[in-house]
């Protein structure tokens, strides 16, 4: 006859057995703890969002994803974020690819002026999703050891000055203003300024010991910083492009990982955007009213000016796909799913 514990003893070494059989049974209860490394402030208006986008991979997980935040550079500066993905110094980093330009060129398309389209942050972001997941994968991201696994962009760049208002271009002649890497540093160059390039976290004591003159930059930055406190005059309808940055995962983890756990970064990555935008957008209105408030004078540029600005823009994008193209590097595909995936996001 057999007794209550054998049964028992033959219960569980049937379910383990079972469980041998079917390791996603054993996989369905397994966590995964990840480090998340960024350089921007706990005070930037992004830290929000980023603290958003991780409620809801974890809930979305039913706690099996765990994140670990360390911001502000405690883990890496903005210029050793590449590394710090691909060294596993940190599992998933921010990534602002202006600063890693000749490690992967590609991705800095997303910092093209493109005069003649003015798609929404949205929109931007989810082009940019698109393109990182898509043509950037195959050509940059799987050699540089990562993947993406979430886009965010700004809202379009202005100029902000110190001392001088920027009525008309000439205005802009010798003037010293920060960028944030290749694209903008030939923006600046095409419209006559002197780029220097500075990570934010420098913007304001240069701007105060007279290193830069001014800076290229979003408004809601301009609060993270606040630079608002040194700055005089704001544009706000020139488009100087947008600053695209990836948050990335270590390739080699990411393709170790249970297809449902990458499903749920790959889907909340696409669903953050939604707030990020509504976020950004929103912040941009507050601001202006905030700054000019303060005194701060924001301004439009006269048509005129606008078309004489598009006029030295336009050629940018081309000198960038030639460049590129030039290296083997397929710049002009790039280039065009860019501007096709903006269209298809919303961007008119």
């Amino acid at each position: 006859m057999q007794t209550r514990r054998n049964l028992i003893k033959q219960t569980a070494a049937g379910i383990f057995a079972a469980a041998l059989m079917a390791p996603g049974l054993l996989q369905a209860q397994e966590s995964f703890t990840f480090s998340l490394a960024d350089s921007l402030p706990t005070t930037h208006y992004t830290y929000d969002i980023t603290q958003e986008w991780i409620k809801l991979l974890e809930e979305r997980s039913d706690g099996r994803i765990k994140i670990v935040h360390y911001p502000a550079g405690q883990v890496a500066s903005a210029q050793d974020m590449l590394d710090a993905i691909q060294n596993r110094i940190a599992d998933i980093a921010y990534l602002p690819v202006q600063y890693f330009a000749e490690k992967m060129p590609l991705a800095t398309v997303g910092s093209l002026p493109i005069p003649e389209l003015q798609p929404s942050v949205e929109a931007l972001d989810r082009a940019y999703l698109e393109l990182g997941k898509g043509i950037l994968d195959e050509a940059e991201m799987r050699d540089a050891g990562v993947r993406v696994v979430r886009a965010s962009t700004t809202s379009y760049y202005n100029v902000h000055m110190k001392t001088k208002k920027i009525e008309k271009l000439e205005d802009l002649a010798g003037m010293k203003i920060r960028v944030g890497g290749n694209v903008q540093q030939t923006t600046v160059q095409a419209l006559g300024g002197i780029p220097v390039t500075m990570v934010p976290p420098e913007m304001y004591n240069a701007l105060q010991n007279g290193t830069l003159d001014g800076t290229v930059f979003s408004l809601p930055s301009v609060n993270s910083y606040k630079l608002d406190d040194l700055l005089k005059y704001s544009t706000n309808n020139l488009n100087l492009g947008v600053f695209a940055t990836y948050f990335a995962m270590n390739r080699e983890l990411w393709e170790s990982l249970p297809e449902d756990i990458r499903t749920i970064f790959d889907e909340v990555g696409e669903e953050i955007i939604a707030h990020e935008s509504s976020v950004v957008e929103g912040l941009s209105e507050e601001y202006i009213s905030k700054f000019r408030d303060r005194g701060l004078d924001i301004y439009d540029l006269e048509p005129e000016v606008l078309a004489e600005i598009t006029e030295r823009l336009n050629p940018i994008r081309e000198e960038w796909t030639q460049l590129y193209s030039d290296r083997g590097l397929p710049a002009q595909e790039v280039v065009d799913q860019w501007v096709a995936l903006l269209k298809k996001h919303g961007g008119n």
